[in-house]
């Protein structure tokens, strides 16, 4: 099988230092408080989450310092060591794993909640169907997944060279893509034959553009939130 990890990940960014997030996005914080945060800190325990391409471990420590049981997966063992190193520093608990996302190794109906924050979109459109796949056997019946990923309406979308339809690869410049690999951009369409096997929640777009300074902008982006649930 062919694998999905990009190894430009681990060359151009974590083995130098780079991408080393101390704190966690700031809607994944608000999606996961919404769906989560009624139940007591004290018995959010049992609920087993996945950070899908965890990086160097911003988001997990969120969801550990809340209560809940972590895993950890990223093709980079930099990244992975870097985890596990900050984990111990600030005397949190968490599993986390080098591995590749179209062969979690975690049994099936394991996971209460996956959290892939702009993992997936790192990927051909194959491996994203692949690796659905995977999310969905690796989660519980009524199981959430929240997928944030990067769409078409993305202003850095053809500052790459294009692959094949909507993926593009050796980014020559641009906050986000420059030296990390390829990168996916997803539309509606694709969005619903990604997700075909789930139960769709919610899909928000949510766009970050620069309305004052266009020249030379501060911040840009342009994602689809994804939240959908495991119901067979």
């Amino acid at each position: 099988m062919k694998i999905s990890l990009d190894k430009d990940w681990e060359k151009n960014i974590y083995s130098k230092g780079k991408h080393l997030n101390l704190y966690p996005y700031d809607l994944v914080v608000s999606i996961v408080a919404r769906k989560f945060f009624n139940i007591p800190a004290g018995k959010r325990k049992k609920i087993r989450v996945l950070d899908l391409g965890c990086g160097a471990g911003n988001n997990s420590k969120f969801l550990a310092e809340n209560g809940f049981n972590v895993y950890g997966i990223d093709g980079s063992k930099s990244a992975i060591k870097i985890c596990r190193e900050r984990f111990k520093k600030w005397n949190l608990s968490a599993e986390f794993i080098q591995g590749d996302f179209v062969k979690l190794p975690y049994r099936n109906n394991f996971f209460d909640l996956i959290v892939d924050r702009e993992s997936l979109y790192a990927n051909s459109f194959n491996s994203i169907l692949n690796i659905i796949n995977e999310v969905y056997k690796k989660l519980k019946t009524n199981g959430l997944f929240i997928s944030f990923i990067f769409n078409t309406f993305h202003h850095q979308i053809h500052l790459g060279q294009k692959i094949e339809k909507n993926t593009y690869g050796d980014f020559k410049k641009g906050s986000y893509f420059y030296k990390a690999g390829i990168a996916h951009f997803t539309n509606l369409k694709e969005v619903s034959e990604i997700f075909a096997d789930f139960k769709i929640e919610n899909i928000i777009r949510h766009s970050l553009i620069e309305s004052y300074n266009k020249k030379s902008p501060f911040i840009e982006s342009d994602e689809y939130i994804i939240v959908a649930r495991k119901i067979k």
